[in-house]
């Protein structure tokens, strides 16, 4: 499901990105995510990641990420929110890329 729905046009997929649960709310995460954003900004590449949590997500929008629609896996799991950060220097706000229809829960 997740490729499904994965952006189509280039850039980096931040798959993972982890903090030792003794090190959070310390700005460890946001300072790694900032030192790999100046490399992507450099190259002109946007990223695209997924949040797992409202935290995570609030996190992603202060660093510049925009929210698309939200994965509902078809049967129990988190919701997924899907974040895109555009190019550097562009002007106007960063549009979500294009992506098909996303999928309802259904019951089992």
């Amino acid at each position: 499901m997740f490729e499904a729905f994965h952006p189509s046009e280039p850039h980096h997929y931040l798959a993972y990105v982890a903090v030792n649960p003794e090190q959070q709310n310390r700005g460890v995460g946001a300072a790694l995510l900032s030192h790999h954003h100046r490399q992507l900004d450099t190259l002109g590449m946007p990223a695209y990641l997924e949040a797992s949590n409202l935290r995570n997500r609030e996190l992603y929008i202060r660093l510049g990420y925009r929210a698309g629609p939200p994965m509902i896996l078809p049967t129990t799991g988190p919701t997924i929110w899907r974040m895109w950060r555009g190019q550097p220097n562009t002007a106007g706000p960063v549009a979500f890329p294009e992506s098909g229809p996303l999928p309802r829960r259904r019951s089992l």
